[in-house]
């Protein structure tokens, strides 16, 4: 270790002090044993009274006829003036009585993810997961792995780089009070290794071995997800029983090993620091104190002297922000900013379509390329997962009365990736349908347009109906591959409801029967959008999962690789996630951009006539926003115009010889008084209609 070097000018004298005294035992080579508390990550995480309203947001929408609510109410009478964290000891009893002992396992998992915001919420591993829904450790795992999605304060940060960098200053551990992940999270992203080992209510941490050179991260109270250790009911210690908690003040004792102790960001409500503090050998304690006043330091300090039998020496004004980024200074920890990831998963269609729509150009004649200018020129999503090149397509369309514009831009990229050789196979889900001929007209339209683009090629129309009427058994059958990915619809649902438990919202969510939003603000704002949708929707869409899921098993089954992609709509992104997490790794997908505010039985995406689509393109040219991408007028000349005439390699629309390659050049053709949406009309529904 270097020298103390001066102290930061922004330092309080408190803080300024606490950092001579860490920079001494850093030098002097002392072991460090770092507490930290709350107070640490409140920045992103609420504390006890933002935890508290969670709860009450959360018994506000209980089906009980207001009872939990009512309950509430009764135990904060009875605690006015009392300090919070009196009343967090009452709300856990209330949720222990009303609802069950591990209810307030679910608000704590809320508060937690208060820190998680993840870029594409379709991808997160929240999308399948309800957010009354206790958090298993599989999803949790997920969740926390997605490290560039939380949000680190700048003290974490710091901490977390002093922990990955000089593990050994602090005996490769930390303890905790704190049920969050963020400390780990901070380790992991300065290059370090991490190890949650919560404390379980017999003060035991289970196996640490295994993990040489990690950092141990103790979390006294409890941790926010289930470890291999523990897993439940109960996730966190019930704050009534911590203080006499005997085996776990001992442990917490038996973790201080240090020469040094230095809490930070903690109050010790529950007083197992101090309790533990006082059963260990003499030691130097260092306390932080958020207080500034220095008289209240005096005093804390002599109650601890008193409670603990030792000598502890209170800092006022600490604030972890500025103390840990200036011990990483004084230690010459580098902490560089944290880089988020998202350039590499997020891709800016906009900025790439004005650089690469040209015209005159081909389109490629290998599927990679063709996925990859789909992604550049029209902004289509793909996710290739474990293959290098999809070899079968699987597009699964609900069978309707009338195809739509959506079905039609689909059917276009089917056909041109058939062309190349891609098997494709359309599975229309016909389940329950006794329209015949609506059966056939439907199909007409599917087939015309992938022959748009497809050129003859081959394809496959499959009725989902059918295989399941059939019901044989897969030459697979009794091997494990059929056991992990079954292709009935039973076997399906018990592995689906029975072992993965979804909750009911993300069910429906997948169905689309709801909008999949993944935070409590969104569902309250979308309350009433949600009660209509549930309303309205066919129930029988809930089978889809069991009716269409074993087709795609049984795909996989006929041969050893996962060579399949499938193709669909953004909002089936959810449906496949729970594919992922019910039967493992598997296809890739391919979706449409999304067209907003409008789905397949809008008349607007089913029109009948030339004039009947010149209107609807008039009309909406006259509201707000009309040319934000995503809207009904760019997503028709992108993907109903300029996406058939790219991958058939035909001329573009000119309007005075002027080529109309481009949205912006479409937008300056209407606004020079150009008949261009009339244009677009007729090109449009000469492909739409037959």
């Amino acid at each position: 270790m270097t020298a103390p070097e001066p102290a930061g000018e922004d330092l309080s004298p408190g803080e300024q002090l606490l950092l001579d005294r860490l920079t001494v035992a850093l030098h002097d080579a002392d072991h460090i044993t770092l507490l930290v508390g709350s107070g640490v990550t409140a920045g992103v995480i609420p504390r006890v009274p933002g935890v508290l309203e969670i709860a009450d947001s959360y018994a506000a929408g209980r089906n009980d006829d207001g009872a939990l609510e009512r309950a509430l109410a009764q135990a904060r009478a009875e605690l006015v003036g009392a300090a919070p964290v009196e009343v967090y000891r009452a709300y856990r009893r209330v949720f222990t009585d009303w609802v069950s002992g591990e209810a307030f396992d679910v608000i704590a998992q809320q508060a937690v993810l208060k820190a998680y915001a993840a870029p594409d919420p379709m991808e997160s591993p929240l999308a399948t997961h309800g957010l009354g829904q206790r958090l298993e450790r599989g999803v949790a795992e997920g969740v926390e792995n997605d490290r560039f999605s939380w949000n680190l304060p700048r003290g974490v940060q710091a901490l977390g780089h002093l922990l990955a960098r000089i593990p050994e200053a602090f005996d490769h551990r930390v303890l905790t009070t704190n049920f969050d992940p963020l400390l780990e999270i901070a380790i992991r992203d300065a290059g370090g290794r991490a190890v949650s080992l919560p404390l379980d209510a017999r003060g035991r941490f289970g196996h640490a071995g295994g993990s040489d050179g990690a950092v141990r991260v103790f979390h006294v109270h409890g941790f926010w997800r289930p470890t291999l250790h523990v897993r439940g009911p109960q996730l966190l210690h019930d704050p009534a029983h911590i203080a006499d908690n005997a085996p776990l003040v001992a442990t917490t004792a038996d973790l201080i090993r240090g020469d040094t102790v230095c809490v930070i960001g903690s109050s010790d409500w529950a007083g197992t620091i101090a309790s533990a503090v006082a059963r260990t050998r003499p030691l130097r304690v260092l306390w932080a104190l958020n207080d500034a006043d220095a008289a209240t330091a005096l005093s804390t300090a002599e109650r601890l002297r008193d409670r603990t039998g030792t000598a502890v020496e209170c800092f006022p004004g600490v604030d972890s922000e500025r103390l840990f980024p200036a011990l990483a200074e004084r230690a010459q920890v580098p902490v560089p900013p944290r880089a988020t990831g998202l350039k590499n998963r997020v891709r800016h269609h906009n900025w790439e379509r004005q650089l690469v729509s040209q015209p005159g150009t081909e389109p490629p004649r290998d599927v990679p390329g063709l996925l990859l200018q789909l992604e550049r020129r029209f902004g289509w999503v793909t996710q290739l997962r474990g293959t290098v090149q999809p070899i079968r397509l699987l597009w699964p369309v609900r069978l309707r009365a009338r195809a739509s514009v959506i079905h039609m831009v689909q059917a276009f990229v089917a056909g041109a990736l058939a062309r190349l050789g891609v098997e494709v196979r359309v599975c229309v889900d016909d389940v329950g349908s006794r329209d015949h001929e609506a059966h056939s007209g439907f199909l007409a339209d599917l087939d015309r347009w992938i022959d748009h683009t497809g050129h003859g090629a081959a394809r496959t129309f499959v009725s989902l109906t059918e295989f399941l009427d059939r019901g044989h058994r897969h030459p697979a059958a009794g091997t494990p591959e059929a056991l992990l990915r079954p292709t009935d619809p039973w076997s399906v649902a018990r592995t689906f409801y029975g072992e993965r438990n979804p909750s009911l919202y993300a069910l429906l969510a997948a169905a689309k029967a709801v909008p999949n939003l993944t935070s409590w603000d969104e569902l309250e704002k979308n309350a009433w959008p949600i009660v209509q949708s549930v309303l309205r929707t066919d129930a029988k869409n809930l089978l889809t999962p069991l009716t269409l899921w074993p087709y795609l098993n049984s795909m996989l089954l006929e041969s050893a690789t996962n060579d399949v992609m499938t193709l669909g709509g953004r909002d089936e992104a959810i449906l496949w996630a729970q594919w992922r997490q019910t039967f493992g790794n598997g296809p890739g997908h391919l979706y449409n951009p999304y067209i907003k505010n409008l789905k397949h039985d809008a008349h607007m995406l089913r029109w009948s006539s030339q004039d009947d689509l010149s209107r609807h393109l008039h009309r909406t040219r006259e509201l707000p926003g009309w040319d934000v991408e995503g809207s009904y007028i760019p997503w028709l000349f992108h993907n109903a115009l300029l996406l058939p005439g790219y991958l058939n390699h035909e001329p573009v629309l000119e309007t005075d010889d002027f080529p109309l390659d481009s949205w912006a050049a479409f937008v300056a053709a209407i606004e020079d008084g150009k008949p261009v949406l009339d244009d677009l009309a007729a090109r449009v529904t000469a492909l739409f209609l037959r």
